[in-house]
């Protein structure tokens, strides 16, 4: 188990406003602002009294640490909420999502003893939501299926299926959140679908991964200070790093020669020569550090990404 924990916590490191017109009548009544006003003043109270009961009514359900109880709250009703209380409502739903990874690990690790998921879809990289009907037994059958519905998805790590939050399924509730959280769900979605590193290898491309941390590092510039930053910005810096010194099975360069491989020097040029960037500017400080180098890839070159690294962190910083 604690093996398994292991590869679990090294992966999770790397890693509508709806606007309603009515129709016209031929001869509209005008309104009378004077008519009724402490009508309209008590539906205004009514409704900041509905949305403070509301959020109270959530926090309870945030406390009972059950997450289909949870998951179905904010389903039934976001919807009627500002964006204010949407951005809380998930955001708090995805760190119940996360706080609870180790526990569902742990319940399924010990119900599929026999490995049957793996026997079913051994194969796939994420576990199928349509073969959960393949599963014979009937209790991980049931945990599969709460576990599907409550936003996560099962990921294969080195022989097993692992539990990981589903971001794509967090995008359902786009309509009702701001951009600022909108986006960031946007950011880890990308992660969430296609995971930059799996077992020690890049599982995309240096220009898909440079093009990942560029939205990254323009989230961070244009969201300076907010709730998810310090995330964001562990996120840029670990791809940053990724990106400048590879993995080990995915090196930046020839392992014979050491010499750059063309392809990746490319990207780190293309990268380079975006404007108005500091991941551009540490990728050409990186690119002449290389070329001084005669395009040889050792300890010395390899020693200067993490001062590159902090270096870039710190202008972020700075400027945020």
């Amino acid at each position: 188990m604690k093996n398994r924990k292991s590869i679990f916590i090294v992966f999770m490191s790397m890693i509508l406003v709806l606007s309603l017109a009515g129709c016209k009548k031929k001869n509209p009544e005008k309104a009378d602002p004077s008519k009724n006003p402490t009508e309209a003043v008590n539906n205004s109270s009514d409704t900041e009294k509905d949305k403070a009961t509301i959020m109270k009514e959530f926090d309870s359900a945030l406390k009972t640490n059950d997450l289909s109880k949870i998951v179905k709250f904010v389903d039934d009703n976001i919807e009627g909420l500002s964006q204010i209380e949407g951005d809380r409502m998930v955001l708090d739903l995805e760190t119940a999502l996360e706080e609870s990874l180790n526990a569902i690990m742990d319940n399924i690790f010990e119900i599929d003893s026999n490995g049957e998921l793996m026997s079913i879809a051994g194969t796939e990289l994420f576990f199928p939501e349509d073969k959960v009907k393949d599963i014979k037994n009937d209790e991980l059958k049931k945990q599969i299926t709460q576990l599907l519905e409550n936003k996560y998805k099962l990921i294969n790590l080195e022989g097993n299926f692992y539990p990981v939050t589903d971001y794509e399924k967090l995008k359902k509730y786009n309509n009702y959140v701001s951009n600022e959280v909108k986006e960031y769900i946007e950011i880890k979605a990308m992660d969430s679908n296609t995971p930059v590193v799996i077992d020690a290898g890049l599982q995309i491309s240096y220009d898909d991964l440079a093009s990942r941390i560029v939205k990254t590092e323009n989230y961070i510039q244009q969201y300076s200070g907010v709730k998810r930053y310090e995330e964001v910005l562990r996120l840029y810096r670990g791809k940053l790093a990724l990106y400048l010194d590879g993995v080990d099975n995915t090196p930046i360069s020839d392992n014979t020669t050491n010499k750059i491989h063309n392809d990746i020097l490319e990207s780190y040029k293309k990268t380079a020569n975006i404007k108005d960037s500091v991941t551009a500017h540490i990728v050409n400080k990186y690119i002449n550090v290389i070329e001084e180098n005669d395009l040889i890839i050792n300890k010395a070159v390899q020693d200067e990404v993490v001062s590159l690294v902090n270096e870039a962190i710190s202008i972020l910083e700075v400027t945020k």
